[in-house]
């Protein structure tokens, strides 16, 4: 029998990161369901390959060549991570006839025999592997998702067993898979063909908060852990747009005011500062600045320095930062970690 397989057409830009920066918030991008007969799609659109709806399913019985397609309306905005999440009847088929010869084809996903053996087939950088971690079931849907890291050209294979996304492997060590990125930047579409059915599939986007050395992260602690820091990391807009300055209008490092939130074109942007609510420290006196709604508080600690001079200490803890009980004037500033 044919093997109902997912095909990801995958552009890349490079840059290394770990994939477990997915982890960070994102965006929904494209969606495609099936309600009553007709399938139902959302910021994706088809090819207009003829397929039977049925049951809640888009049922396929089809050859590579003539491939259900589905293509993003638009180019995220992504960091470069990107998820694919599909449930889907996944016919089995044998392993070794599983076509490596996908021309533009990146990532793909499918069920093989070998043997007495069924497992589920990663493919990458040109070639099928088979991967441990979850055995599919004898019937009926799988729900699985494609991580895909366009900047290390990497991605990752989860399924959902029991109500949570377990990770597949080779030989239970390799996680991350290269592929060959080419020169594109992003998704540019899914086939899906063989036997078997689809009753969904959407795809979601790592959203790019902060940039160094030209490439877009999630969160600021991905880009520090990238070789940035407080002098050359930059915050990237609601837009997707890298804002060319490292220190923003308030005199605060653009990877601060991204961590707490803040403007980095307001000069008035600035963090509160008030006592804490307990305060037991018989040596010093506890001040709180509130970071619950702050994106990213872990990324920064705050330095306390006497006006005038004098040594400068660091409190990690947002809401126990201590100032000694010496008569004296303190600037206390969130720097990055």
């Amino acid at each position: 029998m044919k093997a109902k397989t997912l095909m990801g057409m995958i552009a890349c830009a490079g840059a290394c990161v770990s994939l477990s920066a997915f982890g960070n918030n994102t965006n929904n991008w494209f969606n495609a369901a099936v309600a009553g007969s007709n399938i139902t799609l959302s910021g994706v659109s088809t090819n207009g390959v003829a397929v039977q709806v049925s049951d809640g399913k888009i049922v396929l019985d089809n050859e590579k060549e003539s491939a259900l397609t589905f293509t993003p309306v638009e180019t995220n905005m992504s960091t470069g991570v990107s998820v694919i999440r599909a449930t889907a009847e996944l016919t089995p088929s044998d392993a070794t006839s599983l076509d490596t010869s996908l021309s533009g084809a990146k990532v793909g996903f499918a069920v093989g025999v070998a043997g007495n053996a069924t497992n589920y087939y990663g493919f990458a950088s040109g070639e099928w592997f088979k991967l441990d971690g979850v055995i599919p079931p004898d019937s009926g849907n799988t729900e699985f998702q494609l991580i895909l890291d366009y900047r290390s050209a990497t991605a990752q294979f989860f399924v959902n067993d029991s109500g949570s996304y377990r990770i597949l492997s080779t030989n239970d060590t390799t996680t991350a898979f290269t592929f060959d990125k080419g020169s594109e930047s992003d998704i540019s579409g899914i086939d899906a063909y063989g036997s078997g059915s689809i009753t969904s599939l959407d795809g979601k986007f790592e959203l790019a908060v902060a940039a160094y050395n030209d490439k877009k992260y999630g969160s600021v602690a991905d880009a520090k852990a990238a070789g940035g820091d407080a002098s050359t990391i930059k915050v990237v807009n609601d837009s997707g747009v890298v804002v060319d300055k490292t220190t923003a209008d308030n005199g605060l490092s653009a990877a601060v005011c991204a961590a707490l939130g803040l403007n980095v074109n307001d000069p008035t942007a600035n963090i509160a500062v008030a006592p804490a609510p307990t305060d037991t420290n018989p040596s010093g006196i506890t001040l709180a600045v509130n970071v619950a709604a702050a994106p990213e508080a872990s990324a920064v600690k705050f330095a306390v320095t006497p006006v005038g001079g004098g040594e400068t200490t660091y409190c990690e803890n947002a809401s126990a930062i201590t100032i000694p009980l010496t008569a004296g004037t303190y600037t206390i500033t969130p720097v990055l970690k």
